[in-house]
């Protein structure tokens, strides 16, 4: 099975340098047009990186929304929770069942930005939230930071769930997985500034023409293989 996997990497390889590639295009130009309304969002992402380098780690914080979130994943799943255990650095969760989706959610969903935008939105619905935008925006740069960073730390020093499904598969997986939901976080926290549609267009064509070319380099190779 994890010679499969392998295969499906290398197969989906392509597309993940696509979408890498399109996700820092869409994002620098997002970042290049920057106004004072976004202002906030970036200092959100600099007062996190400023309060780790300066500070800690808030690995507890980090380790609850990670557990938090195989349990969700669970539950999804339709699996049940037996146990649910966290200390200051580490923490687990037992579950009746486990599937590539509850291993590996807590690399890809990033469970604190989207409480903050589901607290945002359910706010609208008691007040006018545009007053309070800025500081959305604010704890959104912050939690976003926070999420990112960590996860990389965690990913860096070594996961058993990136170990399960193999670390090459699991590891295209979650960044295939990643950018596609940063993506939709970005497009809810700023919908008239990201286009989402767009973004997705050009992934698709930009990755067909992608695959356009390596089968030509290597129709081509074969080719001149035969003719020795």
């Amino acid at each position: 099975m994890n010679k499969v996997r392998f295969i499906i990497s290398i197969l989906f390889l392509p597309w993940l340098l696509v979408l890498v590639y399109d996700f820092l295009g869409m994002f620098f130009s997002f970042a290049g047009k920057t106004n004072v309304t976004i202002v906030p969002f970036w200092i959100g992402i600099a007062v996190y990186f400023l309060f780790q380098l300066i500070f800690f780690k808030p690995m507890s914080t980090y380790v609850f929304g990670h557990e938090l979130t195989h349990a969700l994943a669970g539950l999804l799943s339709g699996a049940k929770i037996k146990k649910f255990k966290v200390s200051a650095n580490k923490g687990s969760v037992t579950l009746t069942k486990d599937n590539i989706f509850i291993t590996l959610s807590p690399y890809f969903f990033p469970i604190y930005p989207i409480i903050i935008i589901l607290i945002y939105f359910c706010l609208g619905w008691f007040m006018d939230i545009t007053k309070i935008y800025s500081w959305f925006l604010f704890f959104s740069g912050m939690a976003l930071a926070f999420y990112y960073a960590l996860t990389f730390y965690a990913i860096k020093v070594g996961q058993e769930d990136m170990r399960i499904y193999g670390k090459f598969f699991s590891f295209v997986f979650v960044c295939f997985i990643n950018i596609i939901m940063v993506v939709f976080v970005l497009v809810w926290i700023f919908p008239n500034h990201i286009y989402v549609k767009d973004f997705f267009v050009n992934v698709f064509n930009d990755g067909i023409n992608f695959y356009k070319y390596i089968f030509a380099g290597v129709y081509k190779c074969l080719a001149f293989l035969k003719t020795k």
